[in-house]
């Protein structure tokens, strides 16, 4: 630092020695500014989005006091500016509006520059002299009042809420139906400025950017050389659906004739190619210029993984702290500040193909972005100073920066990386992990995931006082940790899906900095048992077992999960089979381990108690998105899951015979106003899904699956229902005539294991919009509705198994037009009926195109 400050010091005496003055200049666009005229000799593949965006425009009516805004999203590149000119250009658009306005913004979102290029533009001349600020808005509403104007600013990136605000208050003065169109990389430009749904701009298709590139590669005239066609279309590969990379590459190409050439280019990495101001590079490199500084190496550092790998957010998060990239805020965990970070990437469109599953979000980046993100590393590195090791049998892997691939663990000497932070062991078959891990004291991240054959740690392994992250998952046999595990002060993820672990090392509530820890076992000693949850920061998701080892409410209340904000996912079970059960305090235990109102997910397995816990109620349950529950075969009643104003998806399986109604309250109308999906299975004495029917309850239900419930009668209210499952039911011998008449919207059927069901009903019918129709293992059915079949005018395929009594097809079958696919199989009888040509039944299924007939 003392170094430092003398340079800069130096330099300050410097600029006096040589008389250098401070001057505020203009700031320079950051790209060439653009025109409403079309430079673009041909477009390609734009015209079914300009068609859309024109239609959005002219058939929008907005309100008097609002100005309809409509934002134009995608990455750097891909032709968002040349959509905006093809739009201004169409006739309807001309037409329509008066008068049209182009803008280039860029970054310099100045109101008063902005006002007087409007006014500039609208009456086609320069403005005299240097007007304030005032008059210059008065100037602009005289020209925009009571017409309908279309504005279009082209490259915005000011993300400053009242900057806009500004602006909008003076371009409010427009009749109805005046309209701005909006550019931008920056998906959170769009909800600052948009008043309409903003158009993501998708990516060209590999045709397309084919054409493109040809016509940038040969020219009009010239005719193609098949040998450069054919190396062209792997070039266009590297453009990633991007049109301003398939110009480039193309233009790369121009005159170039030799095959030599285009394989060189073929062969090279984007970023290594000759680049020009207007080439895909640069374009990209605004954005990563755009970003503030403490998030560009957490975008670069992306670059370790492989082209079209699918990312984890929460893992990305991890790595990013292993390198110290992400810097403290106030009170924020770092985990906090890592969401953000990774927020503020997407929103600039960095990331993509965005996808929620199994509690984590798993996302890409684009092929060039990647590019961009490899481009910005240096990829020299020495032992010296390498934080990051992957050991890999994978060919692909990056070397890059500070990362470092080797082939082979056995090679590999601990002594020679004292600086290792990051250290990746997964999927390499290892047995065992020897003591020497303890050596390196800098370690922060550990992943031994997807070893197999790990039985147990070394207790050295308990050294590593900056480790962060243990990644264990997948590690099949691994029975137990290091009893010392709780000695790793700094570990934040212990990542244990997929572990055979029977029990908790001691006291790992003294781990404070402990966010991540997939599962807790509860254990009868002391420093094993659910206090140890007390002074957990739990992020995410955690499975709680061996609940039946819990003496009492008070031992319950010591896991504080009502002050755990972070967790969203909670499972607790209790096994059914373990002696010293206490079932007698089951009703309290799940009482006193009320969780916070933030959880969206909530499992329960095995509770033995009489009743579920008061606190599974819309006050406390009201962001719960999915519930399970299994196995609690004592309780009488189900707690009022119609009034959760989020719940998606309900499962209730091995209920108690109790149980009579999935929902038993009076009230009439609003039940399960969110359910999507609803599954039932084994709860021999359910009559019905409400025990009052009427209004407006499962509105938006549309999938449900019914096994062994004998008696259940399905409501006159699901409208809604797209597919319905029903099987198990060993005790029907028909259906209900009516079960099928107000399902109008059902588009899959199955019926499964319905071994006494001799027929369906008539009903079948009146499922106009039904699909696919599925009958599995019904042994005793005879026969199919001609009636019921005969109103199956969308069914497009057909599948039998397992029907040994169904002796032949229904004539009405052969009327069924949209019919494209039956499958049969098992069905001795009918498919001897079937048989090519000579069949008794042939001539009903001859007309269907996929037959799939099996002895």
């Amino acid at each position: 630092m003392k170094e430092m400050m003398e340079k800069l010091d130096a330099i300050a005496k410097e600029r006096k020695k040589f008389h250098l003055e401070k001057r505020i200049i203009e700031r320079q666009a950051a790209r060439p500014e653009t025109g409403f005229v079309l430079t673009e000799p041909q477009v390609y593949g734009r015209d079914k989005e300009e068609d859309e965006i024109v239609k959005i425009l002219i058939n929008n009516v907005s309100n008097a006091q609002e100005l309809s805004v409509l934002p134009i999203l995608g990455m750097g590149g891909l032709g968002k500016t040349t959509l905006a000119q093809m739009v201004f250009n169409d006739q309807r658009v001309t037409e329509h509006f008066h008068p049209k306005i182009w803008i280039c913004v860029s970054d310099d979102f100045d109101e008063k520059r902005l006002i007087k290029a409007l006014v500039e533009s609208i009456e086609g001349k320069s403005l005299l002299g240097d007007m304030d600020l005032a008059p210059l808005q008065k100037k602009l509403q005289d020209l925009l009042n009571v017409n309908r104007y279309f504005l279009i600013l082209d490259d915005v990136w000011n993300e400053d809420q009242h900057k806009w605000d500004n602006l909008k208050a003076v371009l409010k003065v427009g009749a109805r139906g005046a309209s701005v169109l909006v550019t931008t990389r920056l998906e959170r430009v769009g909800s600052i400025m948009g008043t309409l749904q903003p158009y993501k701009l998708s990516n060209l298709s590999q045709e397309d950017c084919c054409s493109l590139f040809m016509q940038r590669a040969f020219g009009q005239q010239e005719e193609m050389n098949p040998n450069l066609v054919a190396i062209g279309k792997e070039i266009v590969k590297k453009s990633g659906g991007v049109p301003l990379a398939a110009k480039t590459l193309g233009g790369l190409l121009r005159f170039e004739r030799k095959e030599r050439e285009w394989e060189h280019v073929r062969d090279s990495e984007i970023w290594n190619l000759p680049q020009d101001d207007s080439s895909i590079m640069p374009a990209l490199k605004l954005s990563y210029h755009h970003l503030p500084l403490d998030l560009r190496q957490c975008f670069a550092y992306c670059a370790v993984f492989p082209k079209d790998t699918e990312m984890v957010k929460e893992k990305i998060i991890s790595l990013w702290m292993v390198h110290g990239f992400l810097l403290s805020k106030g009170n924020m965990e770092l985990e906090d500040v890592g969401n953000e970070v990774w927020e503020e990437l997407y929103l600039r469109s960095f990331f993509q193909e965005i996808e929620v599953k199994f509690d984590q979000t798993y996302f890409k980046m684009h092929d060039l972005i990647h590019d961009l993100a490899k481009s910005l590393f240096s990829a020299r590195a020495s032992s010296s100073n390498i934080h990051e090791i992957n050991v890999t049998k994978y060919s692909h892997m990056t070397s890059i920066g500070f990362a470092k691939v080797e082939s082979s663990y056995s090679h590999l000497l601990v002594e020679n990386f004292v600086s290792l932070r990051l250290l990746n062991l997964s999927n390499l078959k290892l047995n065992q992990l020897p003591s020497s891990i303890g050596d390196l004291v800098h370690l922060r991240y550990l992943d031994l995931s997807d070893n197999s054959s790990i039985r147990s740690l070394p207790k050295q392994l308990c050294k590593l006082q900056n480790l962060q992250t243990l990644d264990l998952h997948n590690c099949y046999s691994l029975s137990c940790l290091p009893k010392q595990t709780s000695k790793l002060g700094s570990l934040r993820n212990l990542l244990l899906d997929g572990c055979s672990l029977t029990c908790m090392p001691p006291r790992i509530g003294s781990l404070t900095c402990l966010k991540t820890l997939g599962f807790y076992f509860v254990g009868r000693k002391k420093g094993s048992q659910l206090g140890e949850l007390r002074n957990l920061n739990l992020y995410g998701s955690i499975e709680i077992s061996h609940l039946e080892r819990v003496k009492n409410d008070k031992d319950a209340k010591e896991a504080n999960l009502s002050a755990k904000e972070n967790l969203h996912s909670l499972s607790m079970s209790w096994v059914k089979y373990e002696p010293h059960r206490y079932e007698s305090e089951e009703d309290k235990v799940l009482e006193a381990l009320k969780p916070h109102s933030n959880l969206t997910s909530l499992t329960i397995i095995g509770f033995r108690g009489f009743r579920l816990p008061d606190w599974m109620n819309h006050s406390v349950l009201k962001n719960v998105v999915s519930i399970v529950i299994e196995g609690c075969e004592n309780c009488s009643c189900l707690p009022p899951f119609g009034e959760l104003p989020c719940l998606e998806s309900l499962r209730l399986w091995n209920g108690s015979r109790k149980v009579e109604y999935v929902e038993e309250d009076d009230v009439h109308s609003g039940r399960f106003p969110s359910l999507r999906k609803l599954v039932i299975w084994d709860f021999s004495n359910l009559k019905g899904l409400l025990k009052k029917e009427g209004g407006e309850q499962f509105p938006v239900l549309d999938e449900m699956e019914i096994c062994y419930c004998p008696i259940l009668t399905l409501s006159s209210n699901l409208r809604a229902i797209i597919s319905l499952t029903l099987g198990n039911n060993e005790k029907a011998i028909s259906f209900p005539e009516e079960m099928f008449k107000n399902l109008a919207n059902l588009r899959i059927l199955k019926i499964s294991e319905c071994k006494n069901l001799k027929e369906l009903p008539t009903s079948l019918a009146s499922l106009n919009a039904l699909r696919c129709l599925n009958i599995q293992s019904c042994c005793a059915l005879e026969s199919l509705p001609e009636e019921g079949v005969k109103g199956l005018t969308s069914l497009m395929a057909l599948f039998v198994y397992n029907c040994e009594m169904l002796k032949c097809l229904p004539e009405e079958l052969q009327h069924l037009t949209a019919l494209t696919s039956l499958t049969i199989e098992m069905c001795p009888t009918l498919i001897k009926r079937c048989e090519k040509g000579i069949g008794e039944d042939w001539h009903k299924i001859a007309h269907i195109p996929n037959l799939n007939i099996y002895s």
